[in-house]
C-alpha cells in the first residue's frame, strides 16, 4: 500500500507517547464469525456507554456477505488520535476508529481516512435524518469521512440559587452582552476588608475552552467566504475589548489569584459546582458532572447572550464525537455495519440517552427527531435547549483548517495575553492573523500539489 508523505511525516511525534491499550487482545476465533477491531478515546462513565452499545450490537448477531456473524471489540486507547495515525501508516489500522470532529480534515488532508460515499450511496443510508450541522461537520473537499458518535452544543449554564440571593429573578438568564455584563456585577463578591475576590458573576476566561469563539457572539467569523482568515475582523476585535474589561474591572493580580483557585472540571471544586461562578458558557455534558458533584445544585440553561441581533437564531459551539473507518482497514463492509448501528435511532438513543439509574453519555443525538420517551427520561432536565440550538443558523464548529492545532494554542495565547490586559486586542488579532495566514497560504499550495499529482495518477492509471 502506497503511504501519502504527510501521513509518514505525522508518525515522527506519536513515539514520543508509550503505546497502551485497555485489554488489547481480539476473541478468540470462532467459526463462521470476522472479528472486528474499534479504537476509541473514551474511558470511565462514557468509555462504559460506548463498551455497552457495542455490546448491543454484538448481541443483534449483524451478518456480512458471506453470512459471517459481525463481532466489534471495542479497546479504549489514551491518545487514539497519535496511536490510530502510527497504526495507519504501518499499515495496521483498527477496523474503526473514534475522533474528535476538529481532527476530522487534518487526517483526511493525510490520507488516514477512508470516505464513507460509496458505502452510503449503496445503502441509501439517510443524511436527511440529521440536523444540518452535523453533517457539515462530518464533510471535508466534498466527501463524508465519518459520523457522529455523540453530538453537542454549548448554552449559558447559571445559578439560580445565586440569583435570588442578588434580587435577580431566576427564571430570566440574560439576552444580551450587555445584560450579562450587568447580571455578572451583582453576582459578584468581594470581601470588603481584604478586597479578596469570593464569588465572579462570570468570566470569560472559565473555562477557557473556546476562546476562538468568542468573536462569533459578537457577529464576527475566523475564515471568510474565500476561504482566507479574517481574525482581525473589527467584530472579533470588539469581542476581545469586552474580554479586556473584566481585567480592567477587577484587576489583573486578583483575577489570576481567584482562576488558580478554582479546582478541576471533573471535580467538586469546579468554578460553577462549587458556586465560585454564577454563569458559565459549558456544554450539554455539564448536567453529567453536576449530578455526579453537586446534585442538589439548581441552575437553569438558555442560549448564550450575544451582541448582536441574531435574530432568535442564537450563537452555539457545535462540536461531536465521530466515528470513522480508517485507511487500510480489512474489514470495511463490517465496520460500516457498526458505524450503521451506532447512527440508528436505537443505537444513537442508547449511546447519547442518560437514565438516572442507567448508563449513556448523557448528550443529545445528531437528528432532527427524537422519542419523545426518550427526551422525557432524560437526565438532563434542559435537553431541549441543545436541541434546539443545533438547528440554529448561528452554530458555529471549529474551522476546518489544516493548521488547526496550532492556531488553536497561539489563539489561546493571544486570549491569555488580552485578558490580563498585556496586549491590546487589535495588536494581538492583528499579529496572529499575519502569522497565521502565511503559514495557511503555504499548507494550501503544498496542498494543491498533492491534489493535482493525485489526479495525474488517477488519470494514469486509468489509461
Amino acid at each position: 500500500m502506497k503511504i501519502p508523505f504527510l501521513l509518514l511525516a505525522a508518525i515522527a511525534g506519536v513515539f514520543a507517547g508509550a503505546f497502551y491499550l485497555d485489554k488489547p487482545y481480539m476473541p478468540p476465533e470462532v467459526p463462521n464469525q470476522v472479528n472486528i477491531s474499534y479504537w476509541e478515546k473514551w474511558s470511565g462513565f462514557e468509555g462504559e456507554a460506548m463498551r455497552a452499545t457495542i455490546d448491543l450490537f454484538n448481541a443483534k448477531k449483524v451478518k456480512n456477505k458471506n453470512g459471517q456473524v459481525i463481532h466489534c471489540r471495542y479497546l479504549s486507547a489514551s491518545q487514539v488520535d497519535r496511536k490510530s495515525i502510527l497504526a495507519i501508516a504501518a499499515g495496521s489500522p483498527p477496523d474503526l476508529a473514534g475522533f474528535w470532529s476538529f481532527n476530522l480534515h487534518a487526517f483526511a488532508d493525510m490520507g488516514a481516512l477512508r470516505p464513507l460515499d460509496d458505502l452510503i450511496a449503496r445503502d441509501k443510508f439517510d443524511l436527511e435524518r440529521y440536523i444540518p450541522v452535523f453533517v457539515d461537520m462530518a464533510q471535508h473537499r466534498g466527501k463524508m469521512w465519518c459520523l457522529p458518535t455523540t453530538p453537542a452544543t454549548t448554552a449559558l449554564y447559571w445559578n439560580k440559587d445565586m440569583f435570588r440571593a442578588a434580587g435577580l429573578d431566576p427564571e430570566k438568564p440574560p439576552r444580551t452582552i450587555e445584560e450579562l455584563d450587568a447580571m455578572a456585577e451583582k453576582l459578584t463578591k468581594i470581601d470588603p476588608t481584604t478586597g479578596k475576590m469570593e464569588r465572579l458573576g462570570f468570566i470569560p476566561a472559565e473555562p477557557g475552552w473556546w476562546h476562538w469563539a468568542w468573536g462569533y457572539y459578537f457577529g464576527g467569523k475566523l475564515v471568510g467566504d474565500d476561504g482566507k482568515l479574517t481574525v482581525d475582523d473589527p467584530k472579533n476585535i470588539e469581542a476581545f475589548r469586552w474580554v479586556t474589561k473584566f481585567a480592567a474591572r477587577y484587576g489583573r493580580e486578583k483575577l489570576l489569584a481567584f482562576k488558580q483557585g478554582i479546582g478541576a472540571f471533573d471535580s467538586p471544586q469546579n468554578a460553577f459546582m462549587s458556586q465560585r461562578v454564577g454563569m458559565v458558557l459549558q456544554g450539554v455534558w455539564m448536567a453529567n458532572f453536576i449530578r455526579f458533584h453537586n446534585p442538589h445544585l439548581e441552575y437553569g440553561c438558555a442560549p448564550f447572550p450575544t451582541a448582536f441581533d441574531n435574530k432568535g437564531q442564537p450563537v452555539t459551539v457545535a462540536e461531536m464525537d465521530v466515528i470513522t473507518i480508517p485507511r487500510g482497514a480489512k474489514h470495511v463492509d463490517e465496520a460500516w455495519e457498526v458505524i450503521k448501528f451506532i447512527n440508528s435511532k436505537e443505537g444513537m438513543e442508547f449511546l447519547c440517552g442518560a437514565r438516572a439509574n442507567n448508563g449513556g453519555q448523557g448528550k443529545q443525538t445528531p437528528f432532527k427527531d427524537v422519542s419523545p420517551e426518550w427526551l422525557a427520561q432524560h437526565t438532563h432536565p434542559h435537553l431541549q435547549v441543545f436541541i434546539d440550538q443545533a438547528k440554529s443558523k448561528n452554530a458555529v464548529y471549529t474551522p476546518k483548517l489544516p493548521l488547526w492545532d496550532e492556531f488553536r494554542v497561539e489563539m489561546n495565547a493571544v486570549f491569555e495575553r488580552v485578558w490580563l490586559g498585556n496586549d491590546t486586542p487589535e495588536n494581538a488579532l492583528k499579529y496572529l492573523q499575519h502569522r497565521m495566514q502565511s503559514k495557511l497560504d503555504t499548507m494550501n499550495a503544498v496542498q494543491k500539489r498533492r491534489d493535482a499529482a493525485e489526479q495525474a495518477e488517477q488519470k494514469a492509471g486509468a489509461n
